[in-house]
Order: C-alpha cells, then structure tokens, then sequence
C-alpha cells in the first residue's frame, strides 16, 4: 500500500456497532471491536463508540478482551440535555461514569474523548475546563446551528497545546442518516469544513460514511457523501487553502480515477498534498469518522483496489 493512502486511513474508522442503522447488542459490537483489533486492516481501526451511561456493561469483559494486547481505546457518548442545567447534571453523571470505568480497568483502557451534543445555552467555556480537568478532548455537535457552535468553540478553542490528548474541543458533523433530509449537502459540508479549518478546529463526522466515494443512493434518493472524498477534501483545503467551490467538486467526485496516490502524497486531479501532509493533518484536524460497520468501509476500498 502506498504511504499516502496508509496515512490517509491509519485510525480513521471510530467503531459505532452499537448505533443504528446496524445497532447491534453490546456483546456482539465489543466482540467485533476485539477481533477488528487482531486482523490485517486493524490500522484503520479507531475508537469504539459508547455511551457513558453503559461503560459499566464492559464489566464483564475485562478478563476475557481487555487483559492483553494494547489498551482497548474508546469514545464515549455523552448524556447531552436539551437545557444548560440538563447538560450539565448529564455531564457530571458521564464524568463519573468514566472516572469510575478508569479506576476499574486501569491501563487496560484509554478513553480520552467525549463526544456530546450540546444545547445552544450552555457555558461552552465552563464545559471545556471540566473535560481537560478529566483529560477528555470534548468533541460537539450542535443541537440547532452548526455555524454558531462553530463560532463558540473558535473562542474556546485558545489552548496552546490543543494537539495534545485530552485538551482542547472538536465539531462534530452528522453527515447522513435514515432519511434524505438527514444528509447535509456538499456546499454546507464545504462551507463548515473551511470553517474549521480557518479557526483550528478539529473535524468529526458520523453516519452516511460506509463507502470511500460520493454516489447518488437510489433507495434514499440522495447523493450520499464518501469518506475518502470527505478527508482529502478537509486536507487539501487546509493544505492550498482551497475554495468553497473547490472543495464542493472534491465531495461530490465519484470517479476513483481521479484520486492518485503513491508514496510522496495524494492527489485530487491537479490537486496535490504531499504524504506527510496528509498525515499531520490527520492527527491535528481531521480527525476520524464514526461507522456502525468496518467491513463496508474495508470491503469497497478493496474492490477499488486501494486496500
């Protein structure tokens, strides 16, 4: 495999067994994750995805999956709250669902990231403090305008060593669902990145991803978004500082053909970035994407001929 496709992918599927469309009981989800974690393409395995509330089922498995090999590595759901008060009594309770999940596992465990939706009238501020407190990176999505969110976590988002586990905050992205009207269109999704990337804000983005690129679903009716073309197109931006409309063609490209990549870096058309590029800004800026499904991903990357 080519360096440059190796550092586009390495980590980049957060493993979200447990949310539909696959919703799957927590036995069968962690037991995937551990066998994931033994085979050929674990490099592009990232976080298993739970909620806080349900880190106490893990109990039963800390002898059987989590007493070898590396620690398992987790992302965990917050509460959220439709109000501030709300938000901030789920808070507490995920934070001592994690402290508590810590002090049962020990080394066995990483958990380093809190994902949550958070209610417009919250103290975003306030809630950041409390994550870094607990050496958490605190990844939002918006309950209501994605550009106001956006523009709090530019003011939070002040930390000197935000590259650094368990500091800093995120912008979490829903990119698709069961429904047509779930998915964002390609100028929103360019528009938010370019966001993102001018303020130094890390990118999440979850659902609607299960396939490397772009194509028109006949069932939905809708262009479901790739998470290949989504990922160059985040790097590319950042790295020519492309424009909206630039970044809107990379998204909505559906010819692997157009897409290179070799040993020194990647390439969309004419556009270039080079393969330590790519991996910088993986670790910085874009950051993963939630899946309920590894295979699907891994599946049509091989039948591209990419993996």
């Amino acid at each position: 495999m080519f360096a440059s496709l190796r550092a586009l992918l390495t980590g980049i599927v957060d493993y979200a067994g447990l949310f539909p469309p696959a919703k799957l009981p927590l036995d069968q989800a962690i037991r995937n994750y551990a066998r994931y974690r033994q085979e050929a393409d674990a490099w592009m395995l990232g976080r298993f995805v739970i909620p806080a509330a349900r880190l106490g089922e893990l109990a039963l498995y800390h002898a059987e999956l989590f007493a070898s090999g590396s620690p398992f590595a987790f992302s965990v759901l917050g509460r959220g709250g439709a109000t501030a008060p709300e938000f901030l009594g789920g808070l507490e309770s995920d934070l001592r669902d994690i402290a508590a999940f810590r002090t049962r596992h020990g080394d066995r465990v990483a958990v380093e990231v809190l994902e949550t939706r958070l209610p417009e009238d919250v103290n975003l501020q306030e809630i950041a403090d409390r994550t870094e407190a607990a050496g958490l990176f605190l990844v939002c999505e918006a309950s209501g305008r994605e550009e106001r969110l956006l523009d709090m976590l530019a003011q939070v988002q002040s930390y000197p060593a935000w590259r650094e586990p368990g500091v800093g905050v995120g912008f979490k992205l829903r990119c698709g669902g069961p429904e047509a009207s779930a998915f964002p269109s390609s100028e929103q999704i360019a528009s938010l990145l370019n966001s993102c990337l001018d303020d130094q804000v890390p990118f999440k983005a979850t659902a609607g991803l299960h396939h490397p690129l772009s194509h028109f679903d006949p069932v939905l009716k809708v262009r479901m978004h790739g998470f290949v073309n989504l990922f160059l197109a985040g790097i590319l931006a950042q790295s020519l500082n492309l424009i909206t409309k630039r970044i809107v063609q990379i998204l909505e490209e559906d010819r692997p053909e157009h897409f290179s990549f070799d040993d020194e870096g990647a390439s969309w058309r004419d556009e270039w970035v080079s393969t330590e590029e790519i991996g910088a800004a993986r670790r910085d800026v874009m950051l993963s994407f939630g899946s309920c499904s590894f295979d699907e991903p891994r599946e049509d990357l091989r039948s591209l001929g990419w993996l």
